[in-house]
């Protein structure tokens, strides 16, 4: 693993995973997936997501008791990530990922250890010139296009901005072409107070399949920490933030360059 996690603050996730696994037989790369999934539903109030879930346990057999069992083990796992966040200031979900990937064959991704994650971060912060020009209207804006997994490094360079300049508006993007990792970056953006936005698809092709935008702030107003774009807004985003010559070059690259990534 390259997130060391102690062992207390990282069962604290995956005992009520486990039981879960236990008891309904699933893989843990399902049951990771079906949390993730039923986490961000609530995050976007997708209702119809949510259900989808509980509705593949009834399927399966399990009656409302047992299917509200499984509920509430969903939501201790979820508990026991927030409390672990508080405690250890750690990628906990994306070491929670890296722990299943030992026994999984579906999780072939590692993510970049908790130490240089943050000496990268340090790196990232622009100089003192550059944070004084972030304003509400043209806030800084910083990213991790080359695939953010589950937003480590943009976690880490949003607490670091947070010490250094508080006072700095800024929004924060993450791109990822593996929809689990995007999820989880959602969910690491909410559960820290991270504003902006993660991008699913290819960067080299500049066509998200899916844009969420993260914010807590609109909790105030009672609305959802997280939605999903309309296509109008994400077009909006890719141009505001990429700029239609970042487009015109990404199409013009991306075929050749597209090819010999598959293969690879």
């Amino acid at each position: 693993m390259t997130t060391l996690l102690k062992n207390d603050i990282r069962k604290r996730v995956t005992d009520p995973l486990d039981s879960i696994h236990q008891e309904t037989g699933d893989t843990p790369f399902r049951v990771f997936s079906d949390w993730v999934n039923l986490t961000l539903a609530s995050f976007t109030g997708d209702e119809e997501s949510y259900q989808k879930t509980l509705s593949r346990y009834r399927s399966n057999g399990f009656d409302e008791d047992a299917v509200d069992r499984l509920v509430n083990l969903h939501a201790e796992a979820l508990g026991g990530l927030v409390l672990g966040l508080e405690e250890s200031k750690e990628d906990i979900l994306g070491g929670v990922y890296e722990h299943y990937g030992l026994t999984s064959d579906r999780f072939g991704q590692y993510f970049t250890p908790g130490p240089v994650s943050r000496a990268m971060a340090a790196m990232t912060i622009p100089d003192d010139a550059e944070l004084r020009e972030g304003t509400l209207d043209d806030p800084l804006v910083i990213g991790d296009i080359s695939g953010c997994g589950s937003g480590r490094l943009i976690v880490d360079t949003a607490r670091q901005l947070r010490v250094v300049a508080p006072e700095v508006p800024a929004v924060f993007l993450g791109y990822e072409k593996d929809s689990l990792c995007a999820k989880m970056a959602v969910i690491n953006f909410v559960l820290n107070d991270v504003i902006g936005y993660v991008l699913l698809g290819d960067a080299l092709k500049l066509k998200p399949q899916k844009v969420w935008s993260a914010g807590t702030g609109r909790m105030l107003k009672g609305e959802r920490p997280v939605s999903v774009l309309t296509v109008e807004e994400t077009d909006w985003v890719v141009s505001r933030f990429f700029g239609e010559e970042d487009r015109i070059a990404a199409e013009e690259t991306s075929q050749g360059s597209l090819v010999d990534f598959e293969l690879g």
